[in-house]
């Protein structure tokens, strides 16, 4: 709920349950003011245009158009909670850390491997997604990513039938790997598979030489703070964090 609408409900004890139900929408929508009908808002919350008209009238206002003005003044307002003046923003010890950590990380993410990305996003219509544990998480964020983006884009783990891959590999044109060892054997089998029908394999991976990293036709490094991915699997570090920024900068990048 927009909390500068949030003023109309406080007006709505007269209200009947159809009337708050148009009012409550518009609070829990407010992009829609302005850009909606009376008719379309009628149809949206189930209810009569005149139903709409009776609501405009007992908040005091003579018509639709008049209620819309009012609530785009109350929008215009700066929005939600504002800071105390006695507060300052403490960040964590370890902000800084993660800052460092994702600007390694981006100086290997090189100009030419990022132009080389966005020109397969472009040039590129249909993507294969693989990820076993956490990076299955990382490989199924970019996958819907990629659909948003109109491409073709389906997900895979270790949980799937090597059939599915076997079956489907030919309809892709690129392979997507994300693993965080770059040593898990589900993800190298996959990749084998993908070099063997022509795909062009992808890798995300921790910066430390990997067999996935060798077999990649284009490598994205990070930086990770674990000093051995096996005994260091479930620690928080600024890897998975990292990962995501790399890959919205690499979106960002190709459809900018």
């Amino acid at each position: 709920m927009d909390n500068r609408l949030a003023t109309l409900l406080t007006r709505g004890e007269s209200l009947t349950r159809a009337e708050y139900r148009v009012l409550a929408h518009l609070t829990e929508h407010p992009l829609l003011v302005g850009q909606i009908t009376v008719r379309e808002l009628a149809q949206a919350t189930f209810v009569s245009t005149a139903t709409i008209m009776r609501l405009c009238r007992k908040l005091g206002f003579s018509g639709f158009s008049e209620f819309t003005w009012h609530c785009k003044q109350l929008l215009s307002d700066t929005p939600h909670i504002a800071a105390e003046a006695s507060q300052t923003a403490e960040l964590p010890a370890l902000f800084n850390q993660f800052i460092a950590n994702y600007q390694q990380t981006l100086q290997w993410a090189t100009p030419d491997k990022r132009r080389r990305f966005g020109e397969l996003l472009r040039e590129k219509e249909s993507f294969f997604l693989y990820g076993a544990g956490f990076s299955y998480l990382f490989a199924e964020y970019l996958t819907k990513k990629l659909q948003v983006l109109g491409k073709t884009a389906f997900i895979s783990g270790p949980g799937d039938s090597r059939n599915i891959f076997l079956s489907n590999a030919s309809r892709y044109q690129v392979f997507i790997a994300v693993s965080r060892s770059g040593e898990t054997e589900q993800v190298l089998d996959k990749a084998r598979i993908a070099q063997n029908v022509g795909m062009t394999v992808v890798a995300f991976t921790r910066a430390s030489a990997n067999t996935l990293a060798g077999m990649a036709n284009l490598h994205f490094a990070l930086y990770d703070e674990a000093v051995h991915f096996a005994a260091e699997a479930a620690g928080v570090t600024s890897f998975e964090s990292n990962l995501v920024l790399l890959m919205d900068l690499l979106l960002l990048e190709a459809t900018g």
